[in-house]
């Protein structure tokens, strides 16, 4: 059975010790049944025991044992964290290096729902000579991310539009965090940028350079 399912379980019975099978199966998203099977396995490990209430309730009590497996499985979920974060940031930085040498001076971020993932590309840009131009959201605009000015994408569209029509702009990369079917399918609207607006999905960037 895999550890966080575990931990979770631990966590959610040392916040409510009074929990029924059937509330903690609906908390931990998976079947009584194994729900049943993990509450089983910890009570075999020494990790909770079952003390009986009146009529059928069951209080499940995490031992000292159990808080110090607690204590150890949120370590080795943090260590995984920070392993994923900086191997993903290694990947990210790798790809936007390519893209300098192939010429490119600029970058746009699209995407602000997953913000690890939009804070990594950021962190990644800055480990590059790279620039950041914009920060795009397809969503309700919000004033600021890691201290930049976040533009819907009608403001982005207008900016860069009267951008192009100021000076010569040489080809821009978006870098989309989220889904770029919404974003792809807008740009294409509008002949005047789309030409000079390359979008790349980076799930797409990651997948590449892990195999």
């Amino acid at each position: 059975m895999p550890k966080s399912k575990h931990l979770d379980t631990l966590l959610e019975l040392k916040e409510n010790p009074s929990l029924s099978q059937r509330s903690l199966a609906h908390k931990l998203n998976i079947s009584l049944g194994l729900t049943n099977s993990i509450l089983q396995n910890l009570i075999h490990r020494g990790l909770i025991k079952a003390k009986k209430m009146t009529g059928r309730k069951i209080l499940y009590l995490i031992t000292p044992k159990g808080m110090v497996q607690a204590t150890n499985f949120i370590y080795d979920r943090v260590r995984e964290t920070q392993h994923y974060y900086q191997y993903t940031k290694d990947l990210i930085t790798t790809y936007l290096t390519e893209l300098y040498n192939q010429g490119k001076k600029e970058v746009i971020i699209y995407g602000t729902n997953q913000l690890q993932l939009t804070e990594i590309t950021y962190l990644s840009i800055l480990d590059t000579s790279l620039k950041l131009h914009s920060i795009i959201t397809d969503g309700p605009s919000k004033k600021k991310f890691l201290g930049h000015e976040v533009l819907t994408l009608s403001d982005f569209i207008e900016k860069y539009s009267q951008q192009l029509s100021e000076k010569s702009q040489k080809e821009l990369v978006i870098i989309s965090t989220d889904n770029p079917e919404k974003l792809t399918k807008e740009i294409s609207k509008y002949k005047n940028i789309k030409d000079n607006l390359k979008i790349v999905n980076l799930e797409d960037i990651l997948k590449n350079l892990k195999t």
